[in-house]
């Protein structure tokens, strides 16, 4: 392999330490499975009155030797040969690809941004006002792939009334995004219940319910022909700008030109709009409707029209303001129609549940980013 050149120039913009604790490498099979079962045990499945005490439903992975053992005899066994109850297993028994939400392009990313940086620390330029943009620590993440995971469940109660408690809580908790908040969530589907109550060995009662999850998730390895997935950059800086002004004239004649033209100025709306570089978050109020208050959108300048794609369109001017749904890109204007006011500076998104395959709820936070200016 050739020597680097010392003297070939490289985008000082790309080497940017990144830390293991920045943001999370990738989503794998494991950080969906854990997602489902911490769900159904801290989540969904009820606490049961058992011998005067409040007991939680515990849930374990069904490998191949506890699954076999639990389908041959009916019940779960610890190694003392004990009947566990009540207790749910689960295990995942199919991977396959979404076709609703192929990838169509593996080199298209998006932005995930930081607004707290370490680099935003107090310097002498802080004092004269809000004139210098802090930095941000932005992640731009390949798109990852969308897979639908079947699980398969078995759950196992003393009484039918614990076991009806549990297939209630888990209708409930049907075609909801089961996860954490602070982490990931994935849109679940529960199929059919098989219940069956018998009595077992001796007089020990067992009443057992079986039932499929359907989870819509995504998978994103850590590292693809051996570049990172996740790459952090900074985001575009501006200091004050500093001016001053001249007296040109004396006696109400002119004396001439004092002043050198600034390159500054000369593109200032070019320079303007590609700094900008926000984000803003926010929580359905209704359903399939979200309102940004206090946004001002930019138009793209007539010089850059030709080389940017416009993401959103509204009264045939193109803006580049990029609309997610949970860290999902949503197209218009299949996905959602939009109407703007620039007198009150408010975005109204209206989604469209029919192509999107769901509706949007208070639970689900809808994220816009792109060339806009937040106003108050």
């Amino acid at each position: 392999m050739a020597a680097t050149d010392p003297l070939r120039k490289t985008d000082r913009n790309l080497q940017i330490k990144s830390e293991k604790n920045d943001i999370k490498q990738s989503i794998t099979l494991f950080d969906v499975d854990y997602a489902i079962m911490s769900y159904l045990e801290d989540v969904v499945l009820p606490k049961v009155e058992q011998g005067g005490k409040s007991i939680k439903i515990p849930v374990i992975y069904g490998n191949s030797e506890r699954w076999v053992g639990a389908r041959r005899q009916g019940v779960f066994r610890d190694a003392a040969g004990r009947i566990q109850l009540p207790l749910l297993m689960i295990r995942r028994n199919s991977v396959a690809k979404n076709e609703s939400m192929s990838m169509l392009n593996r080199h298209v990313s998006y932005r995930g941004i930081k607004k707290w940086s370490k680099e935003n620390r107090y310097d002498r330029f802080s004092v004269l006002g809000p004139t210098a943009k802090p930095k941000y620590d932005i992640y731009n993440i390949t798109m990852p792939d969308y897979v639908e995971i079947n699980y398969e469940c078995m759950g196992w109660t003393n009484f039918t009334e614990h076991l009806n408690l549990v297939v209630e809580s888990l209708t409930f908790a049907s075609d909801e995004y089961w996860g954490d908040k602070h982490k990931f969530k994935f849109i679940t589907t529960i199929g059919d219940y098989n219940i069956v109550n018998e009595v077992g060995e001796g007089t020990e009662r067992i009443n057992r319910v079986e039932f499929s999850l359907n989870v819509k998730a995504y998978l994103l390895p850590e590292k693809y022909d051996g570049q990172d997935t996740i790459k952090k950059q900074k985001n575009i800086t501006k200091v004050a700008v500093f001016t001053s002004e001249t007296d040109i004239t004396a006696d109400g004649r002119l004396e001439g030109i004092l002043t050198k033209p600034s390159a500054y100025y000369d593109n200032k709306d070019l320079i303007d709009f590609l700094s900008l570089n926000n984000s803003e978050s926010a929580n359905p109020i209704t359903n399939d409707t979200i309102t940004f208050s206090n946004v001002k959108l930019v138009k793209t300048p007539a010089a850059l029209s030709s080389t940017i794609t416009a993401s959103l369109t509204i009264d045939t001017i193109s803006y580049d303001v990029k609309v997610y749904i949970n860290g999902v890109r949503m197209i218009q204007p299949n996905n959602f129609t939009v109407t703007y006011s620039s007198s009150t500076n408010q975005l109204i998104i209206t989604f469209i549940p029919a192509n999107i395959g769901y509706s949007i709820t208070s639970v689900d936070e809808v994220t816009i980013t792109g060339k806009f200016i937040e106003i108050g």
